[in-house]
């Protein structure tokens, strides 16, 4: 029974051992492992003292490890922490390993025993990108061997008095080491998986951070992409460039970088090859370079960054190339720069952009690299196409312009729209001299003016608007841009004043001109608020009574025309007229003078029959809604509509003859007469005389001045006789002495108005 008892127990002691160790092998292999996954970032960013710190305080940790090396993909060494037995301070070794760190990595099969030496060796990674290699070695607990020794000795020598107490205390013993080293497995196991989620979640974090990415081995030149990259790119599993057998970066790239950045791609490689080298920073500049997707036709924008991993001997080893998809932010910027510096309707530079380039080519004049020419182009007549088609209309209208200016132009010409009907566009034209220049820029307007006159085809219409344009031709030491561009201005507004559809060169003085009209108009305006204006009734009598110029012949006269007058400005009517419109206060003068008709029409209440007239600007018949307007006017004054006839000259008929007869009908249902005035100075046709239902057609003053001149008598002749045939009635303008009466009177002109019927001006007044 002894002898049985005595096999029992070395039977049980060598269970006990093999068990304890395998534990122990076990927990040191997964004490590495964990090792392995802190080490990795410190290597990848080879941060060299964390390294060293971490080892050191691994030993502490554990007194029966000693010895810790971490070794480089190259097999170089990167750390070494030993101990010379266990128990003893760790400190960090340089040159040569320990022995006990080079010991044979092999496991042991079943028939061989630990001896009390542990080895354990594991690959150390970032994200399956291989950096090397953590070897240790560890020893057995001698104190827990040296308690199993005791208990067997005692056990031996009381083995006949106690043998079944003691063996049940060595059972108890053993099995109590064996469960400490479980619950020291349970722990490093569940470090390892901490460490492993810590590790997912920064993987999970940096996946998130771009669009893909791709590992770039700089020793075999190989690369291998990301699931994310992979699908940028459209590589899928059996496309052939995931079949290749070369992986090479250069060879991959070329698939899908677009040829224009496929060597900016290489010099952004071969940059990293140099850089890495030197630079203390683990991240290289990106650049951004496009690509076309396989089985794509758009074209993405990507930013690619370099993120180098260096080996021991401090050379770029690993690379990982983080890309991000660009290509929504860039088209959103350059959405963001289009609204900035183009113009969203007809797709020409806007005014910001017409600064700066009028900036740039005022600095290469002053170089004299060449001559410089500001054109202003404004449609003639738009606010009424506007008013009278729609904005639809009015927008499809500017667009068709825009195009035909463009295709006027040269490649270094640059036009802008400043906004409404406004367009610009500068010229650089060759160094000459001032005459050949302006011939040169005469030339070009009038390509732009034959352009610009061709009927414009809309979807609902066809319109006829012409343009007019100021040029201004810029000298040497010109600062201001400002300036030019006022210049153009007023060269533009001169080219409207002397007819529109043509085109005017600034010359000197002009700005001055434009600020005296300027001051003109200010000073209207208060002299017509201040109720210091008003207006002059001149008579228009018959000529087919005898007429006595002693008598008043208040019963003979038909009508009078109203004429403006504002006595503290020594200015002619015209020039008066004219500063108003371009002053925009037109319709403050014509207010004046309809507050003088309603004081006058009760004065001349005994003649019933007798009607007043008043000349209304071409600007303001053809506004959209000026027959509502008018007669708002009439009837916020109380007079009435069939007491008022209204002249219009051939410029506001002829400017829109469509518009200009809808108006004269609308305004003649309400009784309202109208009068052609100054006929014969325009170009007014018989077809425009068809057309347009006129019940009086003036004679201008310039053919009655020589209507004693037998040419001039068959011109008035020829008049008459072409309105009569119209049912239109004859007055003869500016009529000043008996003989201009009596031949108007004998060629069968109905009615005369003039200094001759109005000498004493009597019915002058001003309110």
């Amino acid at each position: 029974m002894a002898s049985c008892g005595l096999i029992a127990l070395f039977g049980a002691d060598r269970w006990i051992l093999r068990n304890l160790e395998e534990q122990r092998n076990l927990n040191f292999k997964q004490s590495i492992s964990r090792i392995a996954l802190q080490l990795s970032e410190n290597i990848l960013l080879e941060n060299y003292n964390n390294i060293d710190t971490l080892l050191l305080r691994i030993l502490d940790e554990d007194l029966h490890v000693t010895c810790l090396l971490v070794s480089g993909n190259n097999g170089k060494i990167l750390s070494i922490a030993s101990r010379e037995q266990p128990g003893a301070t760790a400190s960090i070794k340089y040159g040569k390993p320990p022995k006990k760190c080079q010991a044979s990595r092999q496991e042991p099969n079943n028939k061989s025993i630990y001896n009390g030496n542990f080895y354990a060796e594991r690959r150390i990674e970032n994200n399956n990108l291989p950096l090397g290699f953590v070897r240790g070695h560890a020893v057995n607990d001698e104190n827990d061997l040296a308690l199993i020794r005791t208990i067997e000795i005692i056990l031996f020598g009381a083995f006949g008095v106690a043998f079944l107490p003691a063996f049940g205390l060595l059972s108890w013993s053993s099995l109590r080491q064996l469960e400490i080293e479980q619950e020291k497995t349970a722990r490093v196991s569940g470090l390892i998986k901490q460490l492993q989620e810590a590790q997912g979640r920064t993987y999970a974090a940096f996946e998130g951070t771009n669009d893909g990415w791709i590992e770039w081995n700089l020793q075999t030149n190989q690369c291998l992409p990301s699931l994310k990259m992979r699908r940028l790119l459209g590589i899928y599993k059996y496309h052939r460039i995931a079949q290749r057998a070369d992986h090479s970066l250069s060879e991959n790239w070329k698939y899908f970088i677009i040829k224009q950045d496929y060597k900016k791609f290489h010099f952004f490689l071969d940059n990293i090859r140099q850089k890495t080298g030197r630079a203390h920073l683990p991240k290289v500049s990106g650049i951004e370079v496009r690509i076309k997707p396989i089985g794509s036709t758009k074209i993405q924008t990507l930013k690619v960054e370099a993120v180098v991993t260096k080996n021991v001997n401090n050379q770029p080893s690993v690379i990982a190339l983080v890309a991000n998809n660009i290509t929504r932010a860039k088209e959103q910027q350059q959405r963001i720069n289009h609204l900035a510096f183009y113009d969203t309707l007809t797709g020409l530079r806007n005014r910001f952009s017409f600064e700066e380039e009028l900036k740039n080519a005022v600095n290469g004049l002053n170089r004299n690299e060449y001559r410089l020419a500001i054109f202003a182009i404004d449609i003639d007549n738009f606010k009424f196409l506007n008013d009278s088609h729609g904005h639809a209309a009015g927008d499809q209208f500017l667009i068709q312009v825009a195009n035909r200016i463009k295709s006027c132009l040269r490649a270094n010409d640059f036009v802008a729209r400043l906004g409404g009907d406004e367009f610009v566009i500068i010229f650089r034209l060759p160094y000459k001299s001032n005459s050949e220049i302006e011939t040169l820029t005469t030339s070009i307007a009038g390509k732009l003016l034959a352009k610009l006159s061709n009927a414009f085809s809309l979807k609902n219409c066809t319109v006829y608007n012409t343009c007019s344009i100021g040029i201004c031709i810029a000298n040497a030491g010109s600062k201001s841009t400002a300036t030019l561009l006022d210049k153009a201005d007023i060269a533009l507004y001169k080219a409207k004043e002397i007819g529109r559809n043509c085109f005017y060169i600034y010359q000197a003085g002009m700005a001055s001109a434009l600020i005296s009209k300027a001051t003109t108009a200010e000073r209207l305006r208060t002299f017509i608020d201040a109720g210091e204006s008003g207006l002059c009734l001149q008579p228009i009598v018959r000529l087919d009574t005898n007429y006595s110029l002693n008598n008043k012949g208040q019963q003979r006269i038909a009508g009078y025309e109203a004429l403006f007058r504002c006595p503290r400005l020594k200015k002619s009517i015209q020039y008066l007229i004219s500063c108003a419109e371009e002053a925009g206060i037109i319709n403050s003068i014509t207010e004046s003078i309809l507050d003088g008709i309603k004081d006058e029409l009760s004065k001349i209440h005994r003649n019933k029959n007798a009607y007043i007239s008043i000349n209304i600007s071409p600007i303001q018949f053809l506004e959209n809604k000026f027959p509502s307007k008018f007669l708002s006017q009439l009837r916020h004054r109380d007079i009435n509509p069939k007491r008022i006839c209204i002249e219009i000259t051939e410029t506001a008929v002829l400017e829109d003859t469509n518009c200009a007869l809808n108006h004269i009908t609308s305004l003649q249902k309400e009784g309202i007469r109208f009068s052609l005035d100054d006929f014969g100075t325009g170009y007014a046709s018989i077809e425009l005389l068809r057309k347009l239902p006129f019940t009086y057609l003036k004679i201008d003053r310039s053919y009655i001045q020589n209507i004693h001149q037998e040419s001039e008598i068959k011109l008035v002749k020829s008049i008459i006789s072409m309105a009569k045939a119209f049912d239109m009635e004859l007055i003869g303008e500016g009529v000043e002495t008996i003989g201009q009466k009596t031949i108007l009177e004998s060629l069968g002109c109905e009615y005369a108005q003039g200094f001759l019927f109005n000498k004493d001006g009597s019915y002058n007044h001003v309110s």
